[in-house]
């Protein structure tokens, strides 16, 4: 009786044994074997650049987000974890926070690290090719990037009718990809040695010119092509340019100027960029706006993190700034207020 029980316990741990590894080789249940991206979904799960679903799926065909792809490339890379936070127009926590970070501090290209909104839309394919040639090879326009993947063999392209005629059209940039395609080039590159940080990435990781976070972001957003480029819907309410000069003498330090550009307007805030003269005195201040009606707006800080108190009033075809307090953003504590008409 006892060695009939020890048998059927031997069996059950065999089978259990079994089905594990069957599931461990098998990888994702919606991955086969006969999936193009079987090998690479192995691959980056085995070294955990990828976890999959909770049920058991990674969905290798649906198409990647932004902020999918920025775990995936974080992940790859083993980018330091930075204690750093960026401040973000959207307030909410948001689980891709510390990849966006991380990648904020070495300058890559991306588009939504400071909307939450914009991180989960697709990313393009132009996007990662510029994001990974980034890291992998140092700072590069769309072309350059293109060229990086295609003469390594990293990606083939996705239309051979343009081949030799418009390599962004040929490589497809503006379309969309899937969670397997990226895994795929990054297996590729894996295969190639690719995984070393560039020093242009690691120069701005190590930051000798003290720029904020948010600072890097913005300027690693600029990065990407304009064809790539995504922002908030635009208000036009306050989006613009807009500008006030006093001339009170022919020298070159005798005037007081204020320009304001806002851009990456919603209903609920705004980027604004406020640079100002008074004389000799001279600073530039950047951060975000909080709509507070129809016609107003505040911003309480700089992207810097430093106290700067500014009112925004809409008026037809202007606005008028005043400048409450903004001495820590700027050499000289002059506050100002008037309108600045429209450009």
């Amino acid at each position: 009786m006892l060695r009939s029980i020890f048998n059927t316990l031997v069996i059950v741990a065999c089978v259990f044994m079994l089905t594990t590894l069957r599931a461990e080789a098998s990888g994702f249940k919606d991955v086969p074997k006969e999936h193009f991206a079987y090998n690479a979904v192995l691959w980056a799960q085995k070294y955990e650049i990828i976890n999959g679903y909770s049920d058991g799926t990674f969905k290798p065909n649906e198409t990647i987000t932004e902020q999918q792809f920025a775990k995936l490339l974080a992940n790859y890379f083993e980018l330091d974890v930075i204690e750093n936070e960026l401040k973000k127009q959207t307030l909410s926590e948001n689980w891709s926070d510390e990849f966006y970070n991380s990648l904020a501090s070495y300058g890559v290209p991306l588009n939504g690290y400071l909307h939450n909104t914009i991180r989960a839309q697709p990313v393009k394919r132009g996007v990662v090719a510029q994001a990974i040639a980034h890291l992998a090879d140092g700072k590069q326009n769309l072309d350059s990037s293109i060229e990086f993947l295609l003469e390594h063999s990293i990606s083939t392209g996705q239309n051979p009718k343009y081949e030799n005629r418009d390599l962004q059209k040929f490589f497809g940039s503006t379309n969309n990809m899937t969670r397997a395609q990226v895994v795929t080039l990054l297996y590729r590159m894996d295969s190639m040695d690719f995984y070393y940080i560039s020093e242009d990435a690691e120069a701005i990781h190590n930051n000798a010119g003290t720029l904020s976070l948010n600072e890097r972001a913005v300027e690693a957003k600029k990065q990407l092509d304009a064809s790539l480029q995504q922002n908030p819907s635009s208000n036009s309410t306050w989006h613009g340019s807009y500008r006030y000069i006093y001339q009170w003498g022919k020298g070159q330090y005798e005037r007081n100027a204020r320009y304001v550009t806002i851009s990456n307007a919603s209903s609920k805030d705004f980027y604004v960029k406020l640079s100002a003269y008074d004389g000799k005195y001279e600073g530039t201040t950047e951060g975000y706006a909080v709509v507070t009606s129809a016609k107003k707006a505040i911003m309480q800080e700089s992207i810097k993190g430093n106290r700067c108190i500014i009112e925004f009033e809409h008026l037809n075809n202007a606005i008028k700034v005043t400048e409450i307090d903004c001495s820590a953003e700027r050499t000289n504590g002059t506050n100002f207020s008037g309108t600045l008409r429209k450009q």
